[in-house]
């Protein structure tokens, strides 16, 4: 999501959970963060309480309206 600052976070994860991902990650040549961030979205999307619903749709909301002053401000 464009816009959005990035904050250092420590998680730990089972050994093989870890070691799945790594691989994963290097054979995909995406970054672990990249990663993470899908993974984070994709439990939000499916996410069966309505806070985790209303987190992700306000910040998609104000995603679109970043873009669209980026928009208007090019023009």
């Amino acid at each position: 999501m464009s816009g959005m600052k990035n904050s250092k976070v420590t998680i730990y994860l089972p050994q093989e959970l870890a070691k799945t991902v790594k691989k994963h990650v290097i054979d995909t040549d995406e970054t672990l963060s990249a990663f993470m961030q899908a993974a984070a979205e994709l439990k939000l999307k499916t996410d069966a309480s309505r806070t985790g619903k209303k987190r992700l749709l306000a910040r998609k909301k104000a995603d679109e309206l970043d873009n669209i002053i980026a928009d208007l401000a090019k023009s």
